[in-house]
């Protein structure tokens, strides 16, 4: 019996779902690059989903899908924003990763794109958020003030050297969005690696200041043509580092809106309309398999997930931990002949219920320890109402006395 989770190491751009397609996502594969294919305007696409949703793992398998199983010509970068953020500029990062991608035949067009991020690796002027966050009079002011201040002599050449500096960083700019155009522009004679597509991971769990920075960067460097960028972001996270940087009055899911344009969600079930499950179950099934849960515990466990999973979400990563919490469970639980001795059989469903509630609703979990579950409580816990208890269950009702 294993105790955590088999989580198999994936070869980024060599492999895509291939035989491991375990949660039937080869179809949300094949969307994915058949949306950005058809698209030429510069896109930004959040694929959005709560923590422990397998964003990370669909999105690792679909940097290499996109090219071995969806035929697209695209040159793909995969970017973990959090193993990057203990820089101040992520544009370097993006442009050095860019550059490892890039076909052999581009080296020269990627060489002009590093030569001019050099001249943007600088504090970028914050004019221009100033303007979308505060509005154009705060921006005005911002600058009034500076040149008020610079009134000391040298006011001349201090204001001379100001906007002589923006004209600068605005060239600059220019200069690196034309070279990025000529890299990402469709050639007849060579399209291979021509469309650049971004795959930003990890954004929601960066420190506010860069998560915003990356956004930033993307929106006023990165839009061009012919280059997209899939985030892997909980877009309810995201929201909550707006709101660290710029103060609880800003209206957060606005602003984000000036930077995503599409927003996807995984599927949270597999099949068809005449044979679907649901992911969370489908994991369960695989993790029992692969861990060596015994049969009398998975059954139990099965049982009890369908259940709670009718009214709650539960992600992903909450499902291996509960797996892995029973692996801990004594010798005498997990074989079959002790469990089943005596009236030691309701102790192991009992125990199933005590690890699924304390992975995934603490506080519900504590009511359980202390006796004072009320029935609201469970109605909303495993939509225990009155007319889901008393259903017919192998021709008989459940005894009514059990409501009072």
């Amino acid at each position: 019996m294993k105790f955590l989770p088999p989580e198999p190491p994936v070869d980024l751009y060599n492999e895509g779902f291939g035989s491991s397609d375990i949660l039937g996502r080869k179809k949300t594969s094949k969307a994915l690059t058949n949306l950005l294919e058809r698209i030429d305007d510069p896109l930004v696409l959040a694929l959005n989903g709560e923590w422990g949703t397998g964003k990370s793992y669909f999105l690792k398998r679909w940097v290499g899908a996109h090219t071995i199983e969806n035929n697209s010509s695209s040159t793909v970068v995969y970017f973990d924003a959090f193993a990057n953020d203990y820089l101040s500029d992520p544009l370097p990062a993006l442009v050095s990763a860019l550059s490892e991608r890039v076909p052999s035949q581009k080296k020269v067009l990627i060489g002009n794109v590093m030569n001019a991020a050099i001249k943007l690796a600088k504090p970028l002027t914050r004019i221009g958020l100033a303007v979308a966050t505060t509005g154009m009079s705060e921006a005005a002011g911002a600058i009034s003030s500076t040149a008020i201040n610079a009134v000391g002599g040298e006011s001349t050449k201090a204001i001379e050297a100001f906007w002589k500096k923006e004209t600068g960083r605005r060239t600059a700019m220019e200069e690196f969005q034309k070279a990025l155009m000529a890299l990402a522009e469709p050639k007849h004679t060579d399209e291979t690696g021509s469309t650049l597509v971004f795959v930003i991971d990890e954004l929601d769990r960066c420190r506010p200041d860069y998560a915003l920075e990356v956004l930033e960067v993307i929106k006023h460097c990165f839009s061009v043509p012919h280059v997209h960028f899939v985030l892997g972001v909980n877009i309810s996270a995201l929201e909550n580092s707006v709101v660290a940087r710029y103060g609880e009055n800003i209206d957060a899911k606005s602003y984000l809106k000036k930077f995503i344009q599409v927003t996807l969600e995984l599927p949270s079930t597999i099949g068809d309309a005449h044979n679907r499950k649901q992911t969370s179950l489908e994991y369960l099934a695989h993790l029992i398999k692969e861990m060596g849960i015994p049969e009398h515990i998975a059954e139990s466990l099965k049982s009890r997930l369908q259940l709670v999973l009718a009214v709650n979400n539960i992600s992903l990563r909450e499902i291996g931990q509960i797996v892995s919490s029973l692996t801990l469970a004594s010798p005498k639980v997990l074989t079959t002949a002790s469990a089943r001795a005596g009236d030691f059989e309701g102790r192991v469903d009992l125990m199933i219920d005590l690890v699924v509630t304390k992975i995934t609703f603490p506080e519900m979990f504590s009511k359980f320890l202390n006796a004072s579950v009320t029935p609201k409580d469970l109605e909303a816990y495993i939509n225990a109402t009155r007319t889901s208890i008393l259903e017919k269950i192998e021709n008989d009702y459940t005894p009514s006395t059990i409501l009072k």
